[in-house]
C-alpha cells in the first residue's frame, strides 16, 4: 500500500457497496425469469461465446414491456452492505472523491447516489420509453471494449484531477474488477467468492482483504 494520501477511490457497485453480487440476476430472479432463459446468457458469456454487448442485449431484451417503476421499485429490496453510508460520508468529508464504477444496473446506482455521496457514479441503462422497458441497453460500462472498462473510467479520473495512481484507490468483490484494481496500487477486496479471490490474489498477491468496508480506514491514508 502506498504512503501517500488518498485523494479518489473508485468502488463497484453489486457485491461491493450492497448485499447483493448482480443487480442483473437479482431482477431476473424476483421478476422469476432467471431460470427461464438469463442464465444461460451469462452462461454463455463466461464460457467466452458470446461478447459483453451481446450479453447485455439478451438480457435486456428479457424485460422488453416491464414496468420501469416496477423493476426500481424491486430493485430498493438490495440492502447496502453494514455502515457503507457513514463510511462513504466519513471519506467524502475529508475530501476524498467518490466514484461508483458498475456494468450493474444504472437503475440501482441512482437510487444509491441518492443517499450516498459520490462525485461519479456509472453503471449500465435499460432503456425506458413510455414506462416501460423498450429491450434496449445502453453500455456506460464494458467488461471488453476499450475506453468503456471499469479501469478506462477509473483513469478518466485520475487525468481529470491530476491524480497518481498511487493517491487512487479501488474496492471491488469479483474477477470483473481485477483490472480496476490493478490501476493503482491501493487495491481492496471485498465478499469475493472463494474462486473469484484466489484468481485475483494470484494476480494481485498485495491485494488488501477487507472483512467489512469501515476496514478501510486501518489500510489506507486519508487526510483529516
Amino acid at each position: 500500500m502506498s504512503d501517500q494520501k488518498i485523494k479518489l477511490i473508485a468502488f463497484d457497485m453489486d457485491g461491493t457497496l450492497t448485499s447483493e453480487h448482480s443487480s442483473w440476476e437479482y431482477l431476473h430472479r424476483r421478476m422469476e425469469i432467471w431460470h427461464e432463459k438469463a442464465h444461460v446468457f451469462q452462461d454463455l458469456f463466461w464460457a467466452g461465446k458470446i461478447d459483453y454487448a451481446e450479453f447485455c442485449r439478451l438480457d435486456a431484451s428479457l424485460w422488453q414491456g416491464t414496468d420501469c417503476l416496477r423493476a426500481a421499485e424491486i430493485l430498493t429490496e438490495i440492502q447496502l452492505r453494514p455502515r457503507a453510508g457513514k463510511v462513504l460520508r466519513t471519506l467524502h468529508r475529508s475530501g476524498v472523491k467518490i466514484a461508483l464504477l458498475s456494468s450493474g444496473l444504472k437503475l440501482l446506482a441512482d437510487q444509491l447516489a441518492q443517499i450516498l455521496p459520490f462525485h461519479h457514479h456509472l453503471a449500465n441503462e435499460l432503456v425506458c420509453r413510455d414506462g416501460s422497458f423498450t429491450g434496449e441497453v445502453l453500455i456506460h460500462v464494458s467488461t471488453d471494449v476499450r475506453g468503456l472498462r471499469k479501469e478506462d473510467h477509473l483513469q478518466n479520473l485520475m487525468d481529470k484531477y491530476n491524480i497518481r495512481p498511487e493517491e487512487a484507490a479501488a474496492v471491488g468483490d469479483s474477477l470483473g474488477d481485477l483490472e480496476m484494481l490493478r490501476a493503482t496500487p491501493n487495491a481492496l477486496l471485498i465478499g469475493a467468492k472463494d474462486e473469484d479471490k484466489h484468481k485475483i490474489m494470484r494476480e494481485l498477491p498485495k491485494i488488501i482483504l477487507l472483512q467489512e468496508l469501515e476496514d478501510i480506514f486501518r489500510h489506507l491514508p486519508f487526510r483529516v
